[in-house]
Formats: structure tokens, C-alpha cells, sequence
């Protein structure tokens, strides 16, 4: 929809209001040529709108023109740095396209007719999905009145024909952690029935990393598979970079069912992205400050809300998501898609500053 047609369908064409006040960048929708916005801000997609590091971006372009080989070495460098990064050894890291590569894979493997996978419902759905295409049947464990991840009752569900477990932490669609004592007790005593899969998207995202990952519990042997991707908080999201953490054993088993490869630009970016720290912080402190910046808005507006930890938030808008979708957009804002069963519930990326601000502003207008 190009900006006239938009004005004219929302009233807005006032004299005094620019286009930059309504709509701001998000990525691809802003003209390069003359930085005017053309769209909508987009906070449906839990996207990092702060991009990757600069490093990141000159390692694509330094090797722009290498694009015509097949990335063989890159490939091999970057299990190098992510094993010593994980504390593990290179054979039990699995590369992917997007962790969501490594989620197909696993549910190949274990999914087929006569069994099930548990799952928090509402949660992240590829795992479980792949598994049900391949004929398991889904086990939807209703989240807690805190909306986590209910882990008693995911054990309890767990039988004799149970495929495996899966743990999204942070939850999406609710951004919601795990307590992570309770978790690695969850998974030492789970994972000696059957396998456990952690889904550590968002995790680089929340307050505290290294005291909620689970990768150690891999070290240790345990039958745990943990998942990441450098499309969040590395901002690698069009280059479909992730990775799996598991026994060397299954890494090997899931390599031989998958047939894609790792792109060169997305490789060294990675790598590059990896050995950035202080970019990775910076940007986890402004997710931070937009996350908690947006939780004050909430607050104001009297919403309740699950307590976040990714790089969004989810809260009751007390109107169907139906309708309350249609209206912010009609305020130069598109946000996320419903999450049976919390359909009056809206999920919203933390964008830019700029783009938070026309976010605060339609839910002002919106809620208020």
C-alpha cells in the first residue's frame, strides 16, 4: 500500500503529521535511496530490527565475490568456535538453516505412527508440527497461571510411547523463562526416559544467560538436544544460520537425514558475529531498555502481561486479536498473529526506538 492510498484509508493526511511520525523503518521497508519510509513497522516477526554487527556486515561484503564456492572451510571454522563457545566437541554441534533446520531434523528422526511429543501449548510450533507430519500425536500441556511452562505436569504426561519432550525457553509466544533449577531437575529426571529438546532461541536475548542455558547438561551426557540460532540476537535472521548441541552419536544420525548446507555469507558472518562481545551486549541492552520501556505502556494502559525475557512481549489486549490486529495497523503498526487458545492476547516485537514510539503511541489510541 503506497503512502497516499494509506493516508486517505486512515484520515490521517494532516498537513502537520509526517510519515516519518507514523511509519519508521523496518528493514527492507525503507527506500535506500532516499531513507523514506514506504510501510508499516513490523513487530510480528520477533526480527532483532537492530541488525547485525557492523563486523558482521564487512565479512558479507569482503566476501561477497567468494560466493561462487561451496563454504567447506568456513563451515568447519565456525563448529570449531562454537564448540569451544559451548564447551563441547565439534562433533556434537550440528549446523542448520535457522535453528528451524535442526528442529526438522530431530523431529525426523524421532517422529513417526504409536508415539507423542510434549509440548507447553501455546508454544513454538516446528518440532511438533514436523513430528505430527511424520505421525506422532501432540501432547499440548496448558502453561501455568504464570504463563511458563507447567513442568510437573509435562512429566507427568510422559508414557511409555512418549518420543520426546520439547522445551521452548524463553516460551514463544509468551516470552516467559523457566526457572532454571527447576528445569535442570525436569531434565535430568525426563531425559532418562526419553529424549528432552531445548529450544534456546530467545535465551541470549533474556537478563541472564549463562545461569539458564542447559548446554552443560549435553556435557554431562544427558539425553538432551539444546538448539540456537543467530537470528535473533545476532540479527542474522535473513542469512538462516542455527545449531544444535546434542551427543555426538545423534549429530551424526540427524547430518546423514539432512541435505542442505549452510550459506558462505551467512557462515562468516556468524563466525564474525561470535567473536563481536561487545556488540552481542549492546544489543541485548537495548532490547532491554525497549522491552521494559514497553512494559511501562502496558502497565499504564492497565493490561496484564507475562513477564518477558525475549525480544518481545505478550499481553491481554481484552479485544480479540481479530480485531485488535486490523487496528493497529490502521495505526502504522503490524504485530503478531494469534496463539490459540490466548486469542485475546497480542504478541509485539521490541523494535527500534523510533519504531517503539509509533508502537506505544497506536496502543495509546488503541487500549486507551
Amino acid at each position: 500500500m503506497n503512502r497516499r492510498l494509506w493516508l486517505k484509508s486512515t484520515g490521517a493526511a494532516v498537513a502537520g503529521i509526517t510519515l516519518a511520525s507514523r511509519f519508521v523503518s523496518a528493514g527492507t521497508t525503507t527506500n535506500p535511496a532516499s531513507s523514506i519510509p514506504i510501510g508499516p513497522v513490523r513487530l510480528s516477526l520477533n526480527e532483532n530490527p537492530f541488525g547485525p554487527a557492523p563486523s558482521a556486515i564487512a565479512a558479507m561484503q569482503a566476501n561477497a565475490a567468494r560466493s561462487c564456492r561451496y563454504p567447506i572451510t568456513e563451515g568447519t571454522q565456525l563448529v570449531a568456535t562454537i564448540a569451544e563457545k559451548e564447551g563441547v566437541s565439534p562433533d556434537q554441534i550440528l549446523l542448520g538453516s535457522g535453528s528451524g533446520e535442526i528442529l526438522e531434523a530431530f523431529a525426523a528422526h524421532f517422529g513417526g505412527p504409536g508415539g507423542e511429543v510434549i509440548s507447553a501449548n501455546p508454544s513454538y510450533g516446528q518440532l511438533v508440527n514436523a513430528m505430527v507430519r511424520k505421525g506422532s500425536r501432540a501432547i499440548g500441556i496448558p502453561l501455568n497461571d504464570a504463563m511458563e511452562h507447567d513442568l510437573t505436569a509435562m512429566a507427568a504426561a510422559v508414557t511409555a510411547t512418549t518420543q520426546c519432550v520439547y522445551i521452548c525457553n524463553p516460551n514463544n509466544p509468551t516470552g516467559t523463562i523457566v526457572d532454571s533449577t527447576a528445569l535442570r531437575e525436569f531434565i535430568i529426571a525426563v531425559a532418562q526416559q526419553v529424549p528432552v529438546f531445548v529450544d534456546e532461541a530467545y535465551l541470549e536475548c533474556c537478563d541472564d544467560f549463562a545461569a539458564n542455558t542447559m548446554v552443560g547438561l549435553v556435557h554431562k551426557g544427558y539425553n538432551v538436544t539444546v538448539s540456537r540460532t543467530f537470528s535473533k540476537i545476532h540479527g542474522l535472521a535473513g542469512q538462516r544460520i542455527g545449531y544444535g548441541v546434542m551427543s555426538a552419536e545423534l549429530a551424526k544420525s540427524l547430518q546423514a537425514g539432512m541435505t542442505g548446507g549452510a550459506n558462505l555469507l551467512g557462515l562468516v558472518a556468524a563466525q564474525t558475529s561470535l567473536d563481536d562481545e561487545n556488540y552481542i551486549e549492546s544489543t541485548r541492552l537495548k532490547i532491554k531498555v525497549g522491552r521494559d520501556a514497553l512494559i511501562e505502556v502496558l502497565k499504564e494502559l492497565g493490561c496484564d502481561y507475562a513477564e518477558p525475557q525475549g525480544n518481545f512481549a505478550f499481553f491481554h489486549s481484552g479485544v480479540p486479536i481479530a480485531e485488535f490486529r486490523p487496528a493497529m495497523q490502521a495505526e502504522g503498526v503490524i504485530v503478531g498473529r494469534p496463539f490459540p487458545p490466548y486469542l485475546d492476547w497480542c504478541r509485539i516485537t521490541i523494535g527500534t526506538p523510533k519504531e517503539m514510539t509509533v508502537a506505544h503511541a497506536a496502543l495509546r489510541k488503541v487500549l486507551g
